[in-house]
């Protein structure tokens, strides 16, 4: 499978999921994971909300190295590193619009003052372990 096609189908298991746990570390390099909510846009660039007053944000903001992971039930998913940052205010209503299209109960979040942040993938590996052997495709950015 060409890489094309693996973002592809990376990118259609993204879309069948809303939840994932994203992991951040503080400037000590003590961990934090939380679950997010999250949309996927087609260059499969994850977008998600968070409030100032979370460790995430705080994390994020000293520094935006990030891993998530998607989709554990089943024995698929999808392990993805990359570095988050918030919207540019120039992008902000064409991201936000998209997100709550997409994730509509993030839509209280972001009216009561929700960052959004973008996160540009360096990595991805999605795992299938339905599959004998398992499938395991590697996509680097």
């Amino acid at each position: 499978m060409d890489d094309i096609q693996s973002k592809r189908m990376i990118l259609e298991f993204l879309r069948k999921h809303s939840l994932a746990v994203i992991a951040t570390s503080d400037r000590n390099g003590t961990p934090e994971a939380a679950a997010i909510d999250f949309s996927v846009r087609d260059n499969v660039e994850i977008v998600f909300d968070t409030f100032e007053h979370t460790r995430k944000f705080a994390n994020i903001s000293e520094q935006s190295s990030v891993a998530l992971v998607v989709g554990w039930d089943d024995n698929i998913s999808v392990q993805y590193e990359g570095d988050a940052m918030k919207v540019f205010a120039s992008d902000i209503e064409r991201y936000q619009e998209a997100h709550l299209k997409s994730v509509p109960v993030e839509r209280e979040f972001v009216e009561k003052g929700a960052v959004i942040f973008r996160v540009n993938p360096r990595w991805i590996r999605y795992s299938d372990f339905t599959k004998e052997p398992p499938e395991v495709i590697e996509v680097h950015f």
